[in-house]
């Protein structure tokens, strides 16, 4: 016969204990009836023991922002013996900031316990500061610039578009991991546009998928700036990636025949071939690679109408502008496209007037 609860006198069950005395002795979770909470005022962060918590990124509304701030507190705050329960707040008083958390626990602090539901209380006072992160990004801290250029051109207003997307996304998905994880200034003239990156690691991150997108070549410089606390030397780094004379809709040269460029990123070029009209994809590791050459820029294509087409006859066109009358090799111009039509046709002195439209 089991002995009886040392602190009842009932039937024990687990260490010594009644079922009722062993839950008053272990419950579910050990909470304090009051907590300071401090979060930062610029990006909602929660300050716990060991450093700062970032928000997740998906957090936009502002209930759901003070509902994660507090699961980081009291995820923080809570000695807990099981893993579920919910938590929830009531009321909000912003006049003193004091928030008033019901906590709704249910599970079992023991195998040979049933499970139970437990209802804790808890006030929750406000405090705010300012984060590292956020302190960091208004002091204008950074450790890494990352430069944009283009060869022998203006980078382009796409590009440029592109490419901030390209920051934003990765530094948005890197900020709750990494709290120097953001874009101190952004600076744009003639020659390109630079980007001045809190943290280093993800400026290499985004340098890598910017140049694996734009087939951009790379360089890296370092400067001296100082020294660590353990006496190393502390460099900034400046990467500088150079996006091709080349992009989407220019034109240029493969393995001697003459293209439009239809796509670029990962996978490589994918060059429109203008004289046999076929399709094909040119990898950086390829020997093709090395034999482009840069022809012309998109804005040189013209428009030309077809005057006359006929079986067997070369296809006479007229420039739209400059009236220019030309004649082109039938074969070369796309069977659906008869007398009247409009076509865009560029001129390469190696290759003579080219139709562009397919």
């Amino acid at each position: 016969m089991p002995a009886p609860c040392y602190l009842c006198g009932k039937e024990s069950v687990v260490d010594g204990l009644c079922i009722d005395c062993y839950r008053k002795e272990y419950p579910l979770v050990e909470l304090p009836d009051r907590l300071e909470m401090t979060v930062c005022k610029r990006c909602g962060a929660v300050k716990i023991p060991g450093g700062w918590k970032q928000l997740p990124i998906t957090v936009v509304e502002p209930d759901d922002v003070r509902q994660h701030q507090l699961k980081i507190l009291l995820d923080s705050a809570i000695s807990q013996t099981i893993k579920t329960y919910e938590v929830g707040y009531t009321s909000v008083v912003a006049r003193d900031r004091v928030i008033n958390v019901t906590i709704d626990v249910y599970g079992s602090s023991h195998v040979q316990v049933p499970k139970k539901s437990e209802v804790h209380e808890v006030e929750v006072r406000v405090n705010y500061g300012i984060c590292n992160s956020c302190s960091s990004l208004s002091g204008g801290y950074y450790e890494a610039i990352l430069q944009i250029r283009a060869d022998n051109r203006p980078v382009t207003e796409r590009e440029e578009d592109q490419i901030s997307e390209i920051v934003e996304h990765m530094t948005i998905q890197e900020h709750p991991k990494d709290v120097h994880a953001f874009v101190s200034g952004i600076s744009r003239d003639k020659y390109g546009i630079d980007f001045w990156i809190g943290s280093e690691h993800l400026c290499r991150k985004i340098a890598d998928e910017i140049q694996s997108q734009f087939l951009a070549s790379r360089k890296e410089n370092y400067k001296l700036v100082g020294q660590e606390k353990g006496g190393r030397d502390k460099f900034r780094v400046t990467i500088m990636l150079r996006l091709p004379q080349y992009t989407v809709g220019d034109f240029i040269i493969v393995v001697g025949r003459p293209c439009q460029v239809d796509a670029m990123g990962k996978s490589g070029l994918t060059c429109y071939d203008l004289k046999d009209r076929s399709q094909f994809t040119v990898h950086q590791k390829s020997s093709k690679w090395q034999t482009i050459q840069f022809m012309a820029p998109s804005s040189s294509k013209r428009r030309f109408m077809i005057l006359s087409r006929a079986y067997g006859q070369p296809v006479q066109l007229m420039d739209s502008e400059s009236f220019e009358m030309i004649e082109m090799d039938s074969e070369i111009i796309n069977d659906s496209y008869q007398a009247g039509d409009t076509i865009e046709v560029i001129f390469f002195d190696e290759f003579g007037h080219l139709p562009v439209s397919r």
